[in-house]
């Protein structure tokens, strides 16, 4: 009974906020071209609003429209303040000498968009919210190092930490993890896993959700409650457009203003060629990757999972794939950024005969049709990929081709993004682990720690280790690499964990991921920042 009560008033604060800020006109939603409104489509929708319960890029991407963190990175790849004034560190006093204690300071006088002030007290009530049980958040990492959070004031929040953690100002109320959520709407209510908040949230960022048609589009009035003011841009729809063709018709047609983040990197000549827009291509701490589920029968043995990824051309298929629009050399550098060393960790080689020889180690011998046989099982090999991506199509064919000569047999399924990239709970094949092989771009985070990728802990649906590795060396050297501050010590550990995965091969990767985005000549003051292009959304303009 409490949580219907406690949900139905939030039904009600948000339905108020929606009568504030009044919906977009028909007219104007329709079609891009006023100054006051701007048009975006993108393939993926999400499942909730509040980007606590949301999935990696399209978390960062609602909270940085919706909300704010304490901290964000900028277009030059800059950590900067957003609630908070100043990124903490031992040199400033925010970092404790023996790094267990971290403070911040944030901006006198924010405030949500209903008008309610924003103070460090909402930032306590965030952080205990995603470690309270009661809630379901995709994530925990980082959190659950949080001893205690407590509020000097509405300006001062002091961070309490079980242990040094050198990836918490990347993680904790920032882009990595999630951000700052009203207290004054939530804190009484029993959870938040399925609340009116999660289709119609408040937050304090530079727009606020008037309406979310599903299946269809959110639409998005600005802020006028904004710390950095009410955004120029007063109208913002967000269309669900999963087939890319179909995006760059609406732009051709000028029904929409930008396409965010194209996932198949093949139409970056195409989008070129569109009138009248800008397409930017910006390296991005991520990858394209082939995930291998070590946890199953087939791909358990690191030589099976090594000689099928050298069995793959994987220069030749990326550029026949995505005509020069990725760069397949030194890929780990989208996972390990600042720490990747290319000995550690080079790019996978092709190599036919020596997968041939570690399949044969392996067990695994050819039969007279061409497949391998282990203890009379063929070598059967599930690869699932995303439909209605065409470049997703051509790698999944290739792949076929190459792991065919060597003597496997692959069979490839599709499914929708939103399913795709779902919830194990919600049967998601990823972080379900129902494949053997799953191609699959991702972004590890803003720090070369990868211990959500990694560590035993973050198996689904724990966190987002996808792969299901669980090695008790990888462990040991990312909590090493946690407890220091030290840059020069953090890249020394995080050579010899590259070596091991490397060696382990839980996933190979093809190229560090761009964010290819395009939008009308007409908009200004926009940049891509290392989390999405959406960081400075409250400082655009649209030309007439």
């Amino acid at each position: 009974m409490k949580l219907r009560i406690a949900a139905g008033a939030a039904a009600f604060i948000a339905t108020s906020v929606l009568a504030a800020c009044s919906p977009v006109s028909q007219q104007a939603a329709a079609v891009g071209g006023s100054a006051d409104t701007l048009v975006v489509a993108q393939q993926r929708e999400p499942a909730s609003l509040n980007p606590a319960l949301e999935n990696g890029t399209s978390s960062t991407e609602w909270g940085e429209l919706l909300f704010q963190y304490l901290v964000k990175y900028d277009d030059r790849g800059q950590l900067v303040g957003d609630a908070a004034t100043e990124v903490p560190s031992p040199q400033n006093g925010g970092i404790s000498r023996d790094g267990l204690t971290v403070t911040y300071h944030l901006r006198p006088g924010l405030k949500f968009a209903d008008g309610a002030p924003l103070t460090a007290k909402d930032c306590v009530y965030s952080i205990d919210a995603i470690n309270d049980p009661a809630n379901n958040p995709q994530t925990r990492f980082g959190y659950d190092v949080v001893r205690k959070a407590e509020a000097r004031g509405d300006t001062t929040l002091v961070l309490r930490l079980k242990r040094p953690f050198a990836p918490l100002l990347v993680l904790v109320l920032a882009p990595q993890g999630f951000p700052i959520l009203p207290a004054h709407l939530l804190a009484k209510l029993h959870d938040f896993n399925k609340i009116p908040f999660n289709s119609m949230p408040v937050g304090s960022g530079p727009y606020a959700v008037t309406n979310w048609v599903r299946g269809d589009h959110v639409e998005l009035r600005a802020n006028p409650n904004y710390y950095r003011g009410k955004p120029a841009i007063e109208h913002l729809r967000i269309r669900f457009v999963a087939d890319p063709n179909t995006a760059m018709n609406l732009l051709r047609t000028k029904e929409a203003d930008g396409y965010f983040s194209d996932l198949d990197y093949g139409n970056y000549p195409l989008l070129q060629q569109i009138a009248g827009m800008r397409v930017t291509r910006k390296p991005m701490n991520a990858v394209g990757a082939i995930i291998f589920n070590t946890q199953d029968p087939i791909t358990r043995d690191p030589r099976v999972r090594r000689a099928l990824a050298s069995a793959i051309d994987i220069p030749t298929m990326m550029q026949k794939t995505y005509r020069g629009a990725v760069s397949t050399t030194n890929a780990g550098r989208g996972l390990f950024i600042w720490a990747h060393d290319p000995q550690a960790y080079p790019d996978v080689p092709y190599d036919p005969a020596g997968a041939r020889k570690l399949l044969d180690a392996a067990g695994w011998q050819l039969g007279l049709d061409g497949i391998r046989y282990k203890a009379g099982k063929p070598l059967d090999v599930l690869f699932i990929i995303q439909a209605a991506t065409p470049g997703d199509t051509i790698i999944g064919n290739a792949v076929t081709q190459y792991e065919k000569a060597v003597g496997a047999n692959v069979t490839l399924k599709a499914f929708n993004v939103t399913q795709f990239v779902a919830p194990a709970g919600e049967g998601g094949p990823v972080y379900g682990g129902k494949f053997q092989m799953a191609l699959y771009p991702f972004v590890n985070g803003d720090d070369p720690d990868t211990t959500d990728q990694f560590s035993c802990a973050t198996v689904p649906p724990h966190g987002y280790n996808k792969s299901r590795l669980c090695d008790p060396r990888v462990d040991a050297l990312l909590a090493r690499g946690q407890r220091t501050y030290d840059l020069a010590r953090r890249k020394a550990v995080y050579r010899q964990l590259q070596t091991i995965l490397h060696e382990q091969m839980p996933v190979a990767l093809l190229y560090q991921r761009p964010e290819l985005d395009a939008f009308t000549d007409r908009l200004q003051h926009q940049t891509t920042s290392l989390s999405t292009a959406w960081w400075n959304a409250g400082a655009w303009t649209l030309a007439p």
